[in-house]
């Protein structure tokens, strides 16, 4: 199992290669980015086509990740191109329900005037003003 940005960047260095702009690693959501990491991988398969990520970020409330591959890649595997597409978008809708602290079921509350999936815990936390960081650094375990 991979425990931390580190490993994971050991894992798949191909996907960490290229220009990257910033890489946020919120706690409960890392295990789906590992996934979303190993699907990328199988679906390249051998010829990994310049895949890089560029940006993982949150944004309103959920993951946002964005990659780069070699030029001319869309438009030669349209397939592929779906696919990864794919892959990307069904990992980003699964950060909505998860709580991005703990990893635990959540949802994003609009109400709450920061818009991130949280659990019940953490929500009362964060609205307490008690919710401690939950973004990962490289050496830091991921659950």
């Amino acid at each position: 199992m991979i425990n931390t940005p580190a490993e994971l960047k050991a894992r798949y260095p191909y996907q960490f290669a290229g220009p990257i702009i910033s890489m946020s690693f919120a706690r409960g959501w890392f295990q789906i980015f590992v996934q979303l990491c190993e699907d990328i991988d199988v679906a390249l398969g051998e010829n990994k086509r310049g895949f890089h990520w560029t940006q993982l970020k949150e944004k309103f409330g959920v993951v946002r990740a964005y990659y780069g591959l070699e030029k001319g890649f869309l438009d030669r595997e349209p397939v592929l191109r779906d696919r990864l597409m794919e892959l990307k978008s069904t990992a980003e809708s699964k950060t909505a329900r998860i709580c991005a602290a703990c990893g635990d079921p959540g949802k994003v509350d609009p109400a709450t005037g920061w818009l991130i999936a949280l659990c019940p815990m953490h929500r009362a936390q964060q609205l307490d003003r008690k919710l401690e960081s939950f973004w990962l650094k490289d050496h830091e375990a991921g659950s």
